[in-house]
């Protein structure tokens, strides 16, 4: 019996440890995702469709560089199991030439694409952008390091202190100066205050060190890393560049306005899980422990917590748009709810990366997304001139399949059991619907009786928010929701 109390004293410690640090990891991925909600408010409040759409015309192409920055090497140094030292310098020169390559073809490149996309106001953008680009790998490579270290929770912090900072610097340069490049401003406070954080924060620092033989194994190891990303990059980012291509940047910022806006809601909780997800596999792959426990407890958190956070945006999406942005964005509702299934069903494919990282297989997971890549570019041809919301729609279903074909492939190539993963997301998705059921009754009751404000919209959601409490209570009793995702180590 004395050997009892301690054990379910550690066991009592470790569920409240896994609570606060799931409550941080949403705090601090929330605040990013927040942080551009907020800039992505006031810049659809501020200025045209037309405008918008140039700044996230050259966000696309920002953000390619980003997919090669937050990939390959970045794996690399989660899941090495080599010295630190070589591992960590060898990484932060392969990261920085990787910075500044990207950040130079976008400056070199922007008139060019400036002509191409018919966007005289493209072209000083992406100049200022890639400009950054050397250090916003800096800070990736931070953050590796930091989960490379599992300090998982000041990661979180600084990811909390850099987005709220950023935030309400975007947001005042914006109100002051309503113009497509105070968006940029916004890019560079967030950034400048990144590396600060970053700098102070990060225990390790980069030595004068480059292992060549490292980096040899290190670029073969990314390679299939790289050209996974660049495949999910065209998948997620190849409708804006068809649709601001073939039509005007004004139709390009409707989709990317209702792309966004799922996108960024649904990662509030998605983009914490896959730091969680890239930190617990790449430990079981240094260690040599089973990968089915972590992919069960991740398969049932991921259904509920992305899942919920879908089901809020398909109750409340339209009175949201209504209330809060300007009339001509109400295109694009369709396509708001669509993408958000798509945001979703994209679970599935983001445990083929670090799936296969910890296999060591990643070119396995490169032609996975070039076959879906390729069906979801050829879905965007087809379905291109038919309409934005036939455009998403095809979009969703084409995430589904990817979603179904990851697992099979898990299991199949990854050599991972999928029987347990495969129970969890069907149980986790009943206790969706049961949530998605009662918050659609209480918002039809709520309208009913107080009509459409932002009053009845924060009694709504404040109450959506308790039902969703609940919603987490019942897939912890049904042993779908474990609190274990969230643990450091």
């Amino acid at each position: 019996m004395a050997d009892r109390a301690p054990a379910a004293q550690s066991s009592g410690q470790s569920k409240i440890q896994s609570g606060a640090n799931a409550a941080l990891s949403m705090v601090g991925l929330a605040s990013q995702q927040i942080s551009g909600f907020v800039i992505t408010l006031l810049a659809a409040g501020f200025l045209a469709p037309v405008e918008y759409g140039v700044y996230t015309l050259a966000i696309v192409f920002v953000e390619l560089v980003l997919a090669f920055t937050y990939a390959g090497f970045y794996h690399f140094v989660v899941t090495s199991s080599e010295d630190d030292k070589s591992v960590l310098s060898t990484m932060f020169w392969l990261m920085q030439l990787v910075g500044w390559i990207g950040g130079g073809a976008l400056i070199v490149f922007a008139s060019w694409l400036s002509q191409v996309f018919d966007s005289p106001d493209l072209a000083p953008v992406l100049r200022y952008l890639g400009l950054l680009q050397p250090f916003a790998s800096g800070m990736a490579w931070a953050s590796a390091v930091l989960i490379r270290r599992q300090q998982m929770r000041r990661h979180f912090i600084i990811m909390l202190l850099q987005n709220s900072a950023a935030m309400l610097g975007g947001a005042l340069v914006l109100w002051l100066w309503q113009s497509l490049f105070a968006l940029v401003v916004y890019r560079y406070i967030r950034v400048v205050i990144g590396v600060f954080l970053y700098s102070v924060m990060t225990p390790d620092r980069p030595h004068f060190l480059f292992d060549r033989p490292m980096a040899a194994h290190a670029l073969r190891y990314a390679s299939g890393l790289y050209g996974s990303r660049l495949l999910v990059f065209v998948s997620n980012f190849g409708t804006d560049l068809l649709l601001a291509y073939f039509f005007t940047t004004a139709e390009s910022g409707l989709y990317r306005f209702a792309n966004r806006l799922s996108t960024a809601t649904i990662d509030i909780v998605g983009q914490p899980l896959r730091s969680f997800a890239l930190n617990q596999f790449g430990a079981a792959a240094r260690t040599g422990a089973q990968l089915e426990p972590v992919l069960n407890r991740f398969c049932g958190v991921m259904v509920i917590l992305m899942g919920g956070f879908a089901a809020t945006i398909l109750v409340f999406g339209a009175d949201l748009v209504t209330t809060l942005f300007h009339p001509s964005y109400l295109a694009a509702l369709g396509a708001l709810y669509a993408l958000s299934v798509r945001a979703f069903a994209g679970f599935g494919n983001a445990l083929i990366l670090p799936i296969f990282a910890a296999r060591n297989k990643t070119q396995v997971s490169m032609y996975h997304n070039l076959f879906w890549t390729s069906v979801m570019i050829a879905t965007i041809f087809v379905t291109s001139d038919q309409g934005l919301n036939t455009l998403a729609f095809a979009q969703a279903c084409v995430a589904i399949l990817t979603a179904i074909a990851a697992f099979a492939l898990i299991s199949w190539q990854g050599e991972v059991p999928i029987r347990g993963a495969v129970y969890n997301i069907l149980i986790a998705l009943a206790v969706v619907g049961a949530y998605y059921a009662a918050a659609s009754g209480l918002w039809l009751w709520i309208k009913s009786g107080i009509g459409v404000s932002g009053l009845s919209l924060g009694i709504g959601l404040s109450l959506a928010t308790l039902l969703a409490l609940a919603t987490i209570g019942a897939g912890m009793r049904l042993r779908v929701f474990d609190m274990r995702v969230f643990a450091e180590r």
